[in-house]
């Protein structure tokens, strides 16, 4: 029997937020990778109220966004969180965060009677905009200078930092650095190729290569929808949605059409197609072959 699917969009509005969930027609296209200096989605809806609809059409179009990037404008962000998942035989709601960012561009889709608009989201967009407001201390450990960009960032204790280079000093990192997108990067540059440092929707993980899969986080999947198949870094396959697949995380595959690819992969980019009423609930990973 099929589940009943659950998707939620939740934008914070000055006034409180607001929610939009399966009850209306609902579409999420989202794009993640964990290398990525920022991830997309982009929310396709119908059915949203004439007053929210307005005020988003207005405060978020292309002009706006142009003159924004180049200094000429505030923008006010709002942030918006995308959730999806089941309902279970026993009504128990199953679900988990697929996205965090923030409204960039909203476009009509489709003219009356069904009004449909296309909202565009980055994760980290205000990054892009924000200058460092105090210098990286000089002297210091890569725990250290991982809290201090944590702070920068406004993720605050939603970070990990768990290295072999914890308590090494390093000297004027950051230096070159202007607004916060940029400290991502310098994290990486720290220690690198041996450090990654990446940010899935509001957290950021910086750990040394070998230690990024949990090997007791490891989701085992058997079911696809087509055929598993080789990329040039690994392997792509697509599935119903599951909450366990996650970026940066191992799964395990078992295909009996193509069996070639059965193994072992670290999640390094994720694609997800969402909806509320159409055919589709999946996910799209690629994974490479774990490090030796």
């Amino acid at each position: 029997m099929l589940k009943r699917r659950v998707l939620r969009a939740t934008l914070t509005m000055p006034s409180g937020d607001v929610v939009l969930d399966q009850t209306l027609d609902l579409r999420f296209n989202i794009r993640k990778a964990a290398l990525a200096l920022q991830n997309r989605a982009i929310v396709t809806v119908f059915g949203m109220s004439q007053s929210l609809r307005e005020q988003l059409l207005s405060q978020f179009t292309a002009w706006n966004k142009r003159q924004v990037e180049s200094g000429m404008a505030d923008q006010k962000w709002i942030n918006i969180k995308l959730e999806a998942g089941y309902v279970d035989s026993e009504g128990i709601e199953i679900s988990a965060v697929v996205f965090k960012g923030q409204v960039v561009v909203v476009n009509l889709v489709s003219a009356p009677p069904d009004i449909g608009i296309s909202i565009q989201c980055y994760t980290r967009q205000i990054d892009k905009t924000t200058f460092i407001t105090g210098p990286a201390p000089t002297n210091t450990t890569l725990v250290e200078y991982v809290t201090w960009a944590a702070d920068q960032m406004g993720i605050g204790s939603n970070f990990i930092c768990d290295t072999s280079y914890n308590d090494q000093i390093i000297t004027n990192p950051s230096s070159g650095a202007l607004v916060v997108s940029a400290i991502i990067i310098d994290i990486q540059n720290t220690r690198r190729p041996d450090v990654a440092a990446f940010i899935d929707d509001d957290f950021l993980y910086v750990k040394d290569r070998d230690k990024l899969v949990n090997p007791s986080e490891i989701s085992y999947i058997t079911e696809f929808v087509g055929i598993p198949s080789w990329t040039e870094w690994g392997v792509e396959f697509e599935c119903m949605f599951d909450t366990t697949i996650k970026l940066a995380h191992g799964v395990d595959i078992t295909s009996k059409l193509n069996p070639s690819v059965n193994g072992q992969y670290v999640i390094v980019s994720l694609d997800y197609d969402l909806t509320s009423r159409d055919v589709p609930f999946y996910v799209r990973p690629q994974g490479a072959p774990p490090s030796a």
